[in-house]
């Protein structure tokens, strides 16, 4: 059983790394154009674009589920379960695109006054709603392109999905550079998106076709019970990402509304860092989901809580670092980046941070508990998380200005996560101790580094050109992780597994060797 589980993390890692590159040279690809859009829009017209983009990550989360549940039957497809069940699903997919597509272009045209007062756009208003309808035309094409990469997911084919959204996040980069040093303003830009999102889409079905040619969407094969089906287990994952959406995407709208599209560029800027650290464990979480249905299936719990506890171990470490190296090195960070000083944004960086890491170690929970078909956990989970927000996001805003806005979203994703935890575990009948000793080491070392390097950051090198900067970054975030990674060993909580592991990931040995007959103190 051990080995199992070793072999599971092992292709789960592989996966992950794979996933991971992309979204690390999709972040860079992001962090390097932002700067480049910045300057040449503006702060006001980078704040309008912020504005539109946020809007739409908003509506693809609305995908009734569908996402979710492509990926789970054709995992289950390949453990023994329907292969007709899955083509439908695929199918109900493309009818999704399409119709919700209809609808929000009818909506926008229809209520395009109204959004003009709410978010002041004032004189740029005819061009945001020339870039809104291309990014709407691009969403649709990416919703088009979702079946084909959940066929790709559920098959666990992950180089083929990181080559494709790397290379086209990348284009789509460089493309919006060329675009505002051309003079291109929001048109163009919405315009360059659609673009990039409908060469994506074509890739994407080329490589499903090769990897799996009999499964496709098929509208013939869908039947009642499918739409029953996806219903059930879709809609508890809806409102779980509805939820997710006003934790994370909305902020930008509230500050729109209450302050300036100016604002939201300083806020936007601050919160995109903080996106791009999450991605290395985003990828790795994406590969999961695969791995764990199959597992589920399987009737292995023992595996399924094996798997769980690790991936959470690793998170925890992972959200402890990247947390105490933020924190530390927020201004600077900025500083180096743009070329000056945003406070708006070294605020959001140091202040969402730490919200990110709270929910960051809840994420191989929430892939479980989706495997197993019970989303439904995870839904109590984000309902809490955005009813606190809206409760805490006006009265913050209005005591502590626009800093406000990030503060709710840290205090409620934090609030929310240890509910989470605790619901999880008392539903599925899992003991909650072995998850305390998993998660406290990793929160109390973050804590340490963050205090040890806050107090001696005076004494560290630093300065107001772009040098200075990183001189500062690399001083500062260094030494938090040293202090994070010292105080782990410290305390005991890394063993050989551990080592053993780290060194055959860094050779590039595959597949990870078994160390089931080693003593593993992690859960005593």
């Amino acid at each position: 059983m051990a080995r199992s589980t070793e072999g599971t993390v092992a292709r789960v890692a592989r996966n992950g790394i794979s996933l991971c590159t992309a979204r690390i040279v999709t972040g860079a690809a992001s962090m390097l154009a932002l700067p480049v859009l910045y300057e040449r829009l503006g702060a006001r017209q980078f704040g309008v674009w912020a504005v539109l983009t946020g809007a739409m990550a908003i509506v693809a989360l609305m995908d009734m589920g569908l996402g979710s549940s492509q990926v789970r039957e054709v995992a289950r497809s390949l453990g023994g379960g329907s292969g007709r069940r899955a083509r439908a699903v695929l199918g109900l997919g493309v009818v999704w695109a399409v119709g919700f597509g209809v609808l929000l272009v009818a909506a926008t045209v229809v209520c395009w006054p109204w959004l003009t007062r709410g978010f002041h756009l004032g004189e740029l208003a005819a061009r945001a709603r020339s870039a809104a309808l291309f990014l709407q035309a691009g969403f649709v094409l990416d919703n088009l392109a979702m079946p084909w990469q959940a066929v790709l997911e559920g098959n666990q084919q992950y180089a083929a999905v990181a080559r494709v959204s790397g290379g086209a996040s990348v284009c789509g980069a460089g493309l919006a550079v060329i675009v505002v040093a051309r003079g291109g303003g929001l048109v163009a830009l919405g315009a360059s998106s659609a673009a990039i999102s409908a060469a994506r889409a074509l890739l994407l079905a080329l490589a499903a076709r090769r990897c799996a040619p009999a499964l496709t969407p098929s509208l013939l094969s869908i039947k009642r019970e499918d739409v029953s089906a996806v219903m059930g287990y879709g809609t508890r994952v809806q409102v779980s990402n509805a939820a997710a959406a006003i934790n994370s995407e909305t902020d930008r709208l509230v500050l729109a509304g209450f302050t300036s599209p100016v604002t939201v560029s300083g806020f936007d800027l601050g919160s995109r860092l903080v996106n791009v650290v999450r991605l290395p464990a985003e990828a790795v979480l994406t590969t999961l989901f695969p791995a764990a249905v199959t597992t589920a299936c399987g009737d292995s719990k023992d595996r399924l809580d094996g798997l769980y506890l690790q991936m959470t171990r690793y998170l925890s470490v992972y959200a402890a670092a990247t947390t105490a190296a933020l924190v530390a090195s927020a201004d600077p960070l900025v500083r180096l980046w743009l070329g000056h000083r945003v406070p708006l944004a070294a605020t959001t960086i140091a202040v969402l941070t730490l919200g990110c890491a709270v929910n960051l170690t809840s994420g191989a929970a929430a892939i479980v508990t989706r495997s197993e078909g019970r989303p439904g956990r995870e839904t109590r989970y984000a309902l809490v998380a955005a009813c606190l927000n809206v409760l805490l996001t006006i009265p913050l805003l209005r005591l502590c200005g626009p800093a406000g806005v990030p503060l709710s979203t840290t205090l409620a994703a934090s609030a929310a996560t240890g509910y989470f935890f605790v619901h999880f575990h008392r539903s599925s009948r899992r003991p909650i101790a072995p998850l305390g000793r998993i998660v406290m080491p990793p929160a109390a070392a973050s804590l340490i580094a963050g205090a040890l390097t806050w107090m001696t950051a005076k004494h560290l090198p630093d300065g107001s050109g772009r040098v200075d900067a990183a001189i500062a970054v690399a001083s500062r975030s260094g030494m938090a992780v040293v202090i994070v990674i010292g105080t782990l060993a410290a305390l005991g909580f890394f063993d050989r597994t551990d080592w053993a592991r780290l060194r055959t990931l860094v050779c590039g040995l595959v597949p990870i060797r078994s160390t089931a007959g080693q003593p593993d103190r992690r859960n005593r």
